[in-house]
């Protein structure tokens, strides 16, 4: 009895015991599940992660960690410090690692998906060139030795990162290691961007070990989301001249780049394809469709190119260009060419400086131009830094300045701050010719430009050359001989007016010019036939300007019926016309002469002496006297 009852005592004992244990199993199961659904602060996985990611890389924190039922392995919070002051390099929301619970295999092995929230990536490389500026060169790691886990057909799943300023709603790729073992490679990415008309793919390969990364990707984007890129790697340049498309929609883009993860090894290659066929503008120059080419080599002393740039309107390639940054030689070089765009236009599509003081020109019909040169790319641009050369030909004529031209040819070129323009060839609506050259001496300051001309006139419309001033009625004149001229155009235009002519302007009607007003009422009652005073009349006008002052020694005009021979002089600054002259019936063995001596009988001997003086456009016509003895002994 006592041995029964001692083995009852002995059996509830081991019962109470067993219970014991099985409760704290089921306590200690029930913490680990709360555990790992409801998580466990970052802080006690901190020496782990602290011996995760070497401390020249930077420090990886957590806020969260915690497994739950479908999502698997999830960390919050996660980000990557600079291990010196804390800036955030890399971030995450959220990130959740999904694995297969039954089958062999380690635990990279039995990881399926991976999905993360809000990824975020700094501009590293650009603050590390920052960075670099104000201190020494900071050694990049070595990660030859770092752990790469063994992956393969791994779901990725990106919801609104934000990687190197590219920012896109979704991403979806496949993940896994790279064959050799040193890298990880994401291929078969898929972006939905912000637009709805936005979408790109990809193919990214991070080579750990070698320490580079390459990338592909296409895909409609507008090209601006291209520049966090440009300005990660340090190439505001690029970005520069991207910014000068604008699209009316997403452009097509291919672009694939290598680079290093150590900017110091110097290891870049870009290539960037775009194609806009729903029009825009480049520089301000609207087109149909464009296409551009971006290349980079090198991160120390690159030298990248933009082009050919290629402009279309009206289904027709309008112009073509190239843009070359240069960093080793310091040099920005450009070059257009088509038969599509206006002179304005051209200059603005390669960007070009200092064209305030090109003189502007409108053609009819664009232009066959052609442009090239180069200026500083990261020092001073000065007008004397500017290398500039082309040429221009407009057969449907246009308008320079406000000439009206039938036609136009010019070479055109600019060293040293001068622009120079050569083989001028200009028509004439009304007819005739000019030809010569120009130079225009800008100054750094472009508060004024010296212009020095030289022109040769051959039956030159007159009325067409003095247009800009209103007087284009004169349909009928025509000047042939030279004109050079230097002068400053600024306030000091009138005193700094240098030049010498030779001119002979035939054709008649020059006596509807302000300037002879004043002599065709003084004469009206005196000398039959007056209306045609100078219907028929040639002027010769020979002499210089000095300081603003023409001086013409001979000046003349003979008509048919009349005759104005003396030194004239004009001061510009003072618009006051100084001469005394000699005028009186000449030419009386023309016919007109003839016609008309029976009226003028009474009149054929007298000469008359003139002053004239006042402003060009109305001055004052005195008679002196009748000179007729003096007139006689002149003819003898």
């Amino acid at each position: 009895a006592l041995s029964s009852a001692a083995s009852d005592v002995y059996k509830r004992q081991a019962a109470h015991a067993l219970l014991w244990l099985l409760a704290a199993v089921a306590l200690v199961v029930a913490l680990a599940l709360c555990a790992l659904a409801y998580g466990v602060p970052g802080a006690w996985l901190q020496p782990r992660l602290d011996a995760l990611v070497p401390a020249k890389v930077g420090r990886l924190t957590l806020r969260h960690a915690a497994f739950r039922p479908g999502a698997g392995l999830v960390l919050e919070g996660v980000a990557l410090r600079d291990a010196e002051d804390g800036r955030v390099l890399a971030s995450l929301g959220r990130v959740a690692f999904a694995f297969r619970l039954w089958g062999g295999g380690g635990v990279a092995e039995r990881l399926r998906a991976v999905t993360l929230e809000r990824l975020f990536v700094a501009q590293i490389l650009h603050a590390a060139s920052s960075a670099e500026e104000e201190g020494p060169r900071t050694p990049f790691p070595d990660l030859s030795a770092f752990p790469i886990p063994r992956l393969r057909d791994v779901r990725l799943r990106l919801t609104e990162p934000d990687v190197l300023e590219v920012r896109v709603r979704e991403v979806t790729a496949i993940l896994e290691t790279t064959p050799d073992g040193g890298g990880l490679r994401f291929r078969d990415i898929r972006g939905a961007i912000a637009g709805e008309d936005e979408h790109a793919e990809a193919d990214v390969t991070l080579d750990v070990h070698g320490g580079t990364v390459t990338a592909a990707i296409r895909g409609f984007i507008i090209q601006t989301r291209l520049n966090g890129i440009y300005r990660a790697l340090d190439f505001p340049i690029i970005e520069r001249y991207s910014d000068k498309f604008t699209l009316r929609a997403p452009a097509w883009a291919d672009c694939a780049f290598t680079v290093g993860l150590d900017k110091y090894r110097n290891i870049f290659d870009l290539r960037v394809d775009i194609v806009s066929r729903d029009g825009g503008a480049y520089c301000g120059v609207p087109f149909d469709e464009a296409q551009g080419t971006i290349r980079c080599r090198g991160v120390w002393d690159a030298v990248t190119e933009i082009g050919p740039i290629v402009v279309r309107r009206g289904g027709k390639v309008a112009a073509t260009g190239t843009l070359r940054f240069d960093c080793p030689n310091d040099r920005f070089a450009f070059a257009a060419e088509g038969n599509g765009l206006q002179p304005a236009e051209a200059l603005r599509l390669i960007d070009m400086p200092f064209t305030e003081a090109i003189p502007p020109m409108h053609c009819t019909e664009p232009p066959a131009l052609s442009i090239r040169g180069n200026i500083p790319l990261m020092s001073e641009q000065t007008p004397s830094s500017v290398v500039l050369q082309g040429h221009l030909s407009a057969p449907a004529g246009g308008r320079f300045e406000r000439v009206p031209l039938a036609s136009a040819e010019a070479g055109f070129a600019m060293t040293n701050g001068v622009f120079t323009l050569s083989d001028i060839r200009l028509g004439l609506p009304h007819g005739g010719t000019l030809q010569g050259s120009a130079d225009i001496a800008v100054p750094p300051t472009a508060e004024y430009t010296d212009i020095t001309t030289d022109f040769r006139a051959a039956d030159a419309s007159l009325a067409d050359l003095l247009t800009p001033f209103g007087l284009n009625t004169l349909t009928n004149c025509v000047a042939n001989g030279s004109v050079s001229l230097r002068c400053r155009t600024d306030a000091t235009f009138a005193t700094s007016l240098q030049s010498i002519f030779d001119l002979t302007v035939n054709g008649g009607l020059i006596g509807r010019l302000p300037l002879f007003a004043g002599l065709t009422d003084l004469v009206a009652d005196a000398v039959p036939g007056v209306s045609s005073l100078t219907d028929a009349s040639t002027v010769r006008l020979q002499g210089i300007a000095k300081d603003g002052v023409f001086s013409v020694p001979d000046f003349s005009l003979t008509g048919d019926l009349f005759s104005i021979e003396g030194p004239v002089s004009y001061d510009l600054p003072k618009d006051q016309v100084e001469a005394l002259v000699i005028a009186g019936v000449f030419k009386r063995d023309t016919l007109m002469g003839t016609l008309t001596r029976w009226a003028a009988v009474p009149f054929t001997r007298l000469v008359w002496q003139l002053h004239v003086s006042g402003p060009l456009a109305e001055p004052k016509w005195h008679v002196l006297t009748f000179v007729e003895k003096l007139w006689d002994k002149v003819t003898k």
